[in-house]
């Protein structure tokens, strides 16, 4: 999803000499400075920028700003691949980046459980004592460890990458679907269009400032890559002495390229905030561009809505169960498992004797998963009202939550098989 978070409000030529040009100014007027003086011809180059610097050689100039420009475009396209490459994409499975990943999959392995417990046992205490300090210091941790859950490692261990800033770069990519149930990589390129140009702004803004961080890191590991190169191509002493203006330049660029890359790990979690924040503040206008006329009523329908939606568009020509563009009158949402679908059919019967109408929901589970927390979700017709305590089921309880809408909350479904649902609704007097 990374190459799809590019600039959005138009400013391209911002990002470009921000992002890209700036860092390969900065790094080329050290690499003059600094480490032109371990070549040879040191005194011969010096002279020659020094007549550019004045005007004297003016060719010399255009193709010095043609390389600078060249460099810069080369930079800029390369954005995605070097921040792959700093996430860990392509090293993963190496055993180094195993060597990596490991520490991080026993720290989300400690983090996750340890969380619920703190969770539980605060609980607890609140019971006993609100006002208990114990309880006030377990909330302070609690929250601590849902941020850096939340903004540190990725929802699944799976998903876990080798370095920090692939961790926090891929928890704001899974924050869409965590939070919603939207596919970021279908979506985003659709939202853009509904982004407001000041708000578009300042996420550019904030990945500008991650990409000069991050290329600054990549220029100043390859100067540090260059030196060692030419300290082999001219063999030195090893005298210590002689050796000392290889290394102090050698540990400075390598100790710039590690605080640039540090850097660019709190630019990221500013670039991914924004990026959150898109997605929350847009997600109904993308609906509504998308031709929905839907308003999801729960978190739960809201994030089966979108799976719906992510998956009609991601697999185009699935036409087994399209989505209505309006709200159908009966719905059916089930808060796990993620992407689980049920079918519901209904029937009305009129009872003779009071002059109820009964309704008859069938609500059929053909996935090999068990659904848990199914809510059916009834728009009662207009001059009718739901007949309390009438609702039963064919198999297990039900419980009533809501009463406009009317909410029936069944515990679970089981794989591959059918449940009834009744109620009875009354037309209302007058």
């Amino acid at each position: 999803m990374t190459s799809l978070l590019s600039s959005i409000s138009g400013q391209f030529g911002k990002a470009v000499i921000l992002g890209s040009l700036l860092p390969v100014l900065i790094l080329a007027i050290l690499n003059v400075v600094i480490v032109a003086p371990l070549l040879p011809e040191t005194s011969a180059i010096q002279a020659r920028l020094a007549r550019v610097a004045v005007g004297e050689e003016r060719w010399a100039a255009v193709t010095l700003g043609f390389v600078v420009l060249v460099l810069t475009g080369l930079l800029y396209n390369l954005n995605i691949p070097i921040i792959r490459l700093y996430e860990g994409y392509p090293w993963r499975q190496s055993w180094v980046g195993i060597l990596f990943t490991w520490p991080k999959k026993k720290r989300f392995a400690a983090a996750v459980p340890l969380r619920l417990a703190l969770r539980y046992l605060r609980r607890e205490l609140n019971k006993l004592d609100p006002q208990n300090q114990r309880s006030q210091s377990l909330g302070r941790q609690q929250t601590a460890l849902a941020m850096f859950i939340n903004s540190e490692l990725p929802d699944q261990e799976e998903l876990i990458l080798p370095t920090r800033l692939g961790n926090v770069v891929r928890c704001f990519e899974r924050y869409p679907w965590v939070a919603y149930g939207m596919d970021a990589i279908v979506l985003w390129p659709r939202l853009i269009s509904k982004i407001d140009s000041p708000f578009g702004a300042t996420v550019d803004d904030a990945k500008t400032s991650f990409d000069f961080m991050l290329n600054s890191s990549f220029l100043s590991a390859l100067t540090t890559l260059g030196i060692v190169t030419i300290a082999l191509f001219y063999p030195i002493p090893l005298a210590f002495p002689s050796a000392v203006p290889w290394l102090w330049r050698m540990l400075l660029f390598a100790t710039l390229a590690v605080v640039f890359y540090r850097f660019s790990i709190g630019r990221a979690v500013a670039w991914g905030m924004q990026v959150k924040a898109a997605f929350d503040l847009y997600r109904f206008d993308l609906l509504k561009a998308l031709g929905y006329q839907q308003l999801p009523q729960s978190f739960f329908e809201e994030q089966a809505l979108w799976q719906r939606i992510s998956a009609q568009l991601l697999y185009a020509d699935a036409r087994e169960r399209p989505l209505p563009y309006k709200t159908p009158t009966t719905r059916v949402i089930a808060a796990s498992p993620a992407g689980i679908q049920l079918r519901i059919t209904k029937d009305l019967t009129l009872i003779p004797v009071d002059g109820h109408i009964e309704v008859k929901l069938t609500v059929q589970n053909s996935d090999n998963r068990t659904a848990d927390a199914v809510t059916l979700v009834e728009s009662v017709p207009d001059g009718y009202k739901y007949v309390l305590q009438s609702a039963r089921t064919s198999v297990g309880p039900i419980r009533l939550s809501n009463l406009n809408p009317v909410e029936l909350v069944i515990a679970q479904i089981p794989p591959a098989s059918d449940l009834t649902v009744t109620y009875e609704i009354q037309r209302v007097a007058g």
